[in-house]
């Protein structure tokens, strides 16, 4: 392996997984310090809790500067972000307004075959407001890695890894754990960072509850201030919801999924 070392910090919850290869991933670590130190003493005192086992995270160095075109996989099929040719998600906000994401193909950024998502928001009305397309790869661990995003019409910052200075960022583990958190985006105009809340939680589905949901805290920093949300992943499903990380109102639900 190349340059692999460790994220600052242990998580605070256990998930059972078992390891697999860490891509060989050279220098670049934006290092999260202190993220469990804080976890810990809110849990009392006179107790230890358990370490958790090492997972792919632990690996990783997030973002990413070089990735190696031969540490992924030609498919993204991680059970919580499954992206399969032909699938597609409707999702729907309280206001009337929804929310089309397809897969469309494939590109290559930063060496890197990857699998491009077409996201078109329209309102209430069916009139479109915006469209963005995002590109995601899967690692030979599992992992799931962002490689960019452009706006092609409506608010939000573009980027793409290996162009000024913008590196891949990883979106989803392999085996996520409770207080696992990393950056997925450092640059001047934008900056996002991810922890995870729950592993295992329930959360209302297009088809009922779906259980053994992900449950992450997006943070995004542009010019024009911060905003958090909070997204859960259902397994065979992706992203199921989308809440504002303040009040807990749901701003997107997933209605329909095909593919």
């Amino acid at each position: 392996m190349r340059g692999v070392g460790r994220q600052d910090g242990t998580a605070a919850g256990t998930t059972a997984a078992a390891s697999r290869r860490a891509p060989r991933l050279t220098p670049g670590v934006r290092r999260v310090a202190g993220l469990l130190a804080g976890l810990a003493l809110l849990a009392g005192c006179g107790s230890t809790p358990a370490e958790s086992p090492p997972t792919g995270v632990d690996g990783l160095r997030v973002p990413t500067p070089e990735p190696d075109p031969s540490d992924f996989v030609a498919e993204v099929d991680h059970p919580l972000f499954p992206l399969a040719e032909g699938g597609a998600w409707r999702y729907r906000a309280a206001d009337g307004s929804e929310v089309a994401v397809e897969v469309v193909g494939g590109d290559v950024v930063a060496g890197v075959d990857v699998t491009v998502l077409d996201r078109v928001t329209t309102d209430a009305d069916g009139e479109v407001v915006g469209e963005r397309r995002s590109a995601y790869a899967e690692d030979a661990a599992g992992n799931v890695w962002s490689f960019g995003r452009q706006v092609l019409s409506g608010p939000g910052e573009s980027w793409r890894a290996g162009v000024d200075g913008a590196e891949a960022g990883l979106l989803v583990p392999a085996a996520p754990r409770v207080g696992d958190a990393w950056l997925q985006q450092e640059s001047p105009d934008l900056t996002t960072r991810v922890e995870v809340l729950e592993t295992d939680a329930v959360v209302d589905g297009p088809d009922g509850d779906a259980a053994g949901t992900l449950v992450t805290e997006d943070t995004e920093r542009t010019d024009a201030g911060e905003e958090s949300v909070v997204r859960s992943y259902a397994p065979g499903l992706g992203v199921v919801q989308v809440a504002d990380a303040g009040t807990g109102a749901v701003l997107l639900e997933l209605v329909e999924r095909t593919g």
